[in-house]
């Protein structure tokens, strides 16, 4: 039953790809299959930064080559090099059918020659999306990026980048935030229009552990900035007290690195192999050290509940260090012990440590601003987890935060 159960979803996963006007994938990462890359394309969150091949012909010595123009660039920001002819500059081709740039060039012979046009882009965007097959306890993982190409561009070979932020003004060089960039294996067909490029993972036959979450921040407070919020006020409200039952997912088995961030849709195998909606997770941009995991809340717990409160809060404005405490405590009304992971968000901004915590080992970095807390519950009974963070905002020595403890 279950193998026919993962065999039946699975098909149902390619139906729906399929659907979607999937991508062909015609070479793998590292690999020479299906030739050198055509184009190279970094995606940020508002656009992408392009680098693209395109070989014309070229008579010798001085003249002109036409070279297609991506829709929505300003030639003002156009970068076109080459290796095999001098460039001198280039204008619109005011004259040819259809959108080209024309390129002055002296060329040393007559023959094919290979230009590097690269711009930044608006017109290019992306959303991950995820696919967990739960066949009682173990599972499949699929994924997919969905790519809308408005620029007009098609490539043969096309390699992606994807750096979860929003993308800078100059091409992608910072190190700093070398932590964001994931790597999609293998090179692409991809036309104009909305396309599924399958991420092509690993997580063929999944543990999935059931666990209880508390999480009742979420991520919408986030800030994401190095300068934290002081306002004494900021996140303090008053939170729900559902603990969720979820599925925790081990994505070291998955990928070799980091997978771009987006929601994680759960299904469980059903009678004749028919997929039921089960619940909806989500996983966080890459952030360095970060554990790699994610949970999905599939129902709420009918035993546990939970409470949080801000139990200290202190600013120093000249020494630029602003210390939160933070409270949770769980109520256990069963009859068995709860293994409950408390999560929580350093929402105030991404320059932070933790000063303490009450859980010992039980800790771990989940994202750029998320923690997770373990704690054991006895049954009838209650526990409290307390931590204190640390945020500071001095230029000099402030930093992602790439501590655990």
């Amino acid at each position: 039953m279950r193998a026919a159960g993962l065999a039946t979803a699975a098909a149902l996963v390619t139906a729906m790809a399929a659907a979607c006007g999937g991508a062909q994938r015609v070479g793998a990462a590292g690999g020479d299959e299906g030739g050198a890359a055509d184009a190279r394309i970094t995606l940020y969150r508002d656009g992408a930064f392009v680098e693209e091949q395109v070989v014309v012909e070229v008579a010798a010595g001085e003249g002109r080559a036409r070279l297609p123009r991506p829709i929505g660039v300003d030639l003002g920001k156009l970068m076109i090099e080459s290796d095999d002819v001098a460039v001198r500059g280039w204008t619109e081709d005011d004259v040819a059918e259809g959108r080209a740039v024309q390129v002055d060039v002296v060329a040393r012979r007559a023959g094919a020659a290979r230009f590097t046009m690269r711009y930044v882009t608006d017109r290019v965007s992306w959303r991950a999306g995820y696919t967990l097959i739960d066949d009682h306890g173990r599972g499949r993982l699929h994924g997919a990026l969905g790519v809308d190409n408005r620029t007009g561009r098609s490539w043969r070979r096309a390699r992606f980048v994807v750096i979860d932020r929003l993308r800078p003004s100059a091409p992608p060089i910072a190190a700093a935030f070398e932590q964001r960039t994931v790597v999609v294996p293998g090179t692409y067909a991809v036309r104009p229009g909305g396309q599924r490029l399958d991420l092509a993972l690993a997580g063929d036959d999944l543990r999935l552990e059931p666990t209880l979450v508390y999480d009742p921040v979420g991520t919408r407070l986030d800030s994401a900035t190095m300068h934290p919020q002081t306002d004494a006020s900021y996140g303090v409200e008053r939170w729900p007290s559902a603990v969720d039952e979820s599925l925790k997912i081990d994505l070291s088995r998955v990928a070799a690195g980091p997978l771009p961030s987006g929601p994680v849709r759960v299904f469980t195998v059903g009678e004749g192999g028919a997929l039921v909606w089960r619940g909806e997770g989500r996983l966080l941009p890459p952030a360095a050290d970060a554990e790699l995991y994610t949970t999905v809340a599939v129902g709420r717990s009918p035993v546990v509940t939970g409470k949080r409160r801000r139990t200290d809060f202190a600013i120093d404005h000249e020494a630029m260090r602003l210390v939160e405490e933070v409270t949770i405590t769980l109520r256990n009304a069963g009859a068995q012990p709860a293994d409950v992971l408390v999560r929580e968000h350093l929402y105030r901004g991404q320059c932070w440590s933790l000063a303490y915590h009450s859980t010992g080992e039980r800790v771990a970095k989940e994202g750029a601003q998320q923690i997770g807390l373990g704690v054991d519950v006895p049954a009838g009974g209650e526990a409290t987890v307390m931590y204190r963070v640390l945020y500071e905002w001095d230029e000099r020595t402030c930093r992602h935060s790439t501590s655990r403890n």
